[in-house]
């Protein structure tokens, strides 16, 4: 295991960038004063659009306290439930964990008569009068719209603690299924509309905590947006347990120490984190998903917007097993079966990194040469009836040493091996079909999900040990080298995903250019090391062992070397990037 005895962990777990020119509304009181200063005439109307998820009570607070002569509430316009699980129900599905792509738009929830009846009241009020409710602008923007922020992750925490899905009465529902729900339906339809309102609305709020609501102005975020659209910036990881999980994190990094252990660390997923900037007066959290959302060129580059959408492709995250068990046996969708199955634009695409092992640190991958895919089927199938699966008759599990790189094209068989901390490097992601999960139950009592379903479609026979060893396990080839630093192919797959991962040596200066594409560093040797600006576009960042860092292309060329405590030692970067 990485040093932890003689060794303070330096892994920035709540990341910031500073912003101290902008001063911001925190609290209920802040922002009911100033939005009392936006009103200049005898009939005016404020609309109060936001997220899904936030908490409604705080925002009915900052209502009383304006006293409006008239209230109105979206919801009186909302379909009900009955007619949402009719109008979505084949987006949803009865799959515990597998819904479909929604196409659906925020309208579609919405009766167009009684959206039509609550224009014609509002027209006819006098006074102060407030709207407020999720997609509340589609009835009117007013003359003052409020809209109102909160992270993936802070809906989904409030998922577990009985939050209901938008249009669904369903407190008590498993958090597997409330998740789906999210993740097929609501965000596709929620971030839709949210990327209207961050460019017209007036002022947004970060409702992430219901104790100290943060607003800024639409001209104070446009400014954030460019300063992350300029220069490198670090995701807030997130920590989360898993029947599975290890203690490495705990241990190297001394995060989720509140956990009973952290088998999954999220480092570098766009669609599941949260950026965060400290401005004058106090800390404004929003989704990195809303710096895409916003300006996706300028975060991701043109050539990857004009072929991915608002999707960042690109996503890096640590697996723990250290002290703990294997991953499931499980396979990835292939693009044509996502496409004909989830109506995906993608299929799922990744790669394992070790980047720290023990004696027994290994990873299962691919079937053994002569394996036969219906045969293989059957077994996984009577496994679930028996309680046992002979992994060594049908799946190769390789050893695994410190900076080996296993690449796992979509239909690949795998799992991490227990005792090991594996940085898992995806080209998209959305779904895994768990084959075999070595009987073992959920923290709910429950197996968790297996569907041999799904992934007897997309298992490729071919993918084999002869293949495996061939093309699946990195040769570690230094491609170039300089002054200081040498650079090593690490990317090891030669067809389907155009991912590239390379690993930089270096003691020296290493200078990169995005190529207007988004790029992903993660340190994997050494304690700290800088990014710096070549043309002082952007503040030098410190980036420490472990974490990942995101470089957009409007942030131009750069160096990173040894600094601090790795000075004139050797250090090891990843550079992950799109090769189009």
């Amino acid at each position: 295991m990485y040093e932890v005895e003689n060794r303070v962990p330096n892994f920035d777990l709540y990341p910031v960038k500073t912003m101290n020119d902008i001063k911001a509304n925190v609290g209920v009181d802040e922002i009911v004063k100033t939005i009392k200063n936006q009103i200049n005439k005898d009939n005016y109307i404020i609309c109060f659009d936001y997220y899904y998820g936030i908490n409604e009570k705080v925002i009915k607070d900052i209502i009383e306290m304006l006293n409006p002569t008239s209230l109105f509430d979206s919801n009186f316009a909302k379909y009900s439930e009955d007619i949402v699980q009719e109008k979505f129900g084949t987006f949803i599905t009865e799959d515990r964990v597998n819904g479909v792509f929604s196409i659906a738009k925020i309208i579609d929830y919405f009766d167009q008569k009684k959206i039509q009846e609550l224009r014609n009241k509002i027209k006819e009020s006098k006074g102060l009068t407030i709207l407020y409710g999720v997609g509340a602008s589609l009835i009117t923007r007013g003359d003052l719209l409020v809209y109102g922020s909160i992270s993936y992750q802070t809906i989904k925490d409030r998922f577990q603690n009985g939050l209901t899905n938008w249009g669904a009465n369903n407190p008590e529902e498993e958090y597997l299924r409330k998740e789906k729900r999210f993740n097929f339906l609501e965000s596709r339809v929620l971030d839709k509309h949210k990327r209207k309102m961050l460019k017209e609305c007036d002022f947004i709020i970060d409702c992430n905590k219901d104790n100290q609501f943060v607003m800024i102005t639409q001209k104070q975020f446009d400014k954030i947006v460019n300063k992350f659209s300029t220069s490198p910036f670090k995701p807030i990881p997130i920590f989360m347990k898993g029947v599975w999980g290890g203690h490495w994190c705990q241990k190297v990094l001394n995060a989720g120490l509140d956990l009973e252990n952290t088998a999954w660390g999220i480092t570098g997923f766009l669609d599941w984190q949260a950026v965060a900037v400290e401005l004058e007066n106090g800390i404004f959290e929003f989704p990195s998903t809303d710096l895409i959302q916003y300006n996706p060129k300028g975060i991701l580059g043109r050539k990857i917007w004009y072929l991915y959408g608002y999707r960042c492709p690109l996503h890096v995250n640590f697996l723990d097993t250290w002290g703990g068990g294997n991953l499931s046996l499980q396979v990835h969708p292939t693009i044509a079966y996502a496409q004909e199955e989830f109506n995906s634009s993608w299929g799922h695409y990744e790669s394992y990194y070790m980047l720290d092992t023990c004696e027994d640190s290994s990873v299962y991958l691919g079937t053994k040469d002569g394996v036969k895919l219906d045969d293989l089927v059957d077994a996984f199938e009577e496994a679930q009836r028996s309680g046992n699966f002979d992994d060594e008759k049908y799946i190769n599990h390789f050893k695994m040493k410190k900076h080996d790189h296993v690449f796992i094209p979509a239909g690949t068989i795998h799992s991490s091996g227990k005792n090991t901390l594996t940085l898992e490097i995806d080209m998209f992601c959305f779904t895994t079909f768990k084959l075999w999960d070595w009987g073992r139950l959920d923290y709910d009592g429950k197996p968790r999900p297996i569907n041999i379903d799904h992934g007897k479609h997309v298992i490729q026979e071919e993918f084999q040990t002869s293949m495996i060893k061939d093309q699946f396990i990195s040769k570690k080839q230094e491609i170039d080298s300089g002054f200081g630093w040498k650079k090593e192919r690490s990317g090891c797959m030669p067809f389907e995903a155009p991912m590239e991962v390379n690993r930089y040596w270096f003691t020296k200066a290493v200078h990169f250019d995005p190529n207007d594409c988004i790029m992903i560093h993660v340190l994997v040797e050494g304690e700290e090391a800088i990014i710096e600006s070549l043309d002082n576009k952007f503040d030098p960042m410190i980036i420490h062992y472990a974490e990942t860092v995101f470089i957009p292309p409007e942030a131009g060329q750069y160096i990173i070397k040894p600094f601090g405590l790795s000075k004139d030692k050797e250090c090891a970067v990843l550079e992950i990037y799109m090769d189009i």
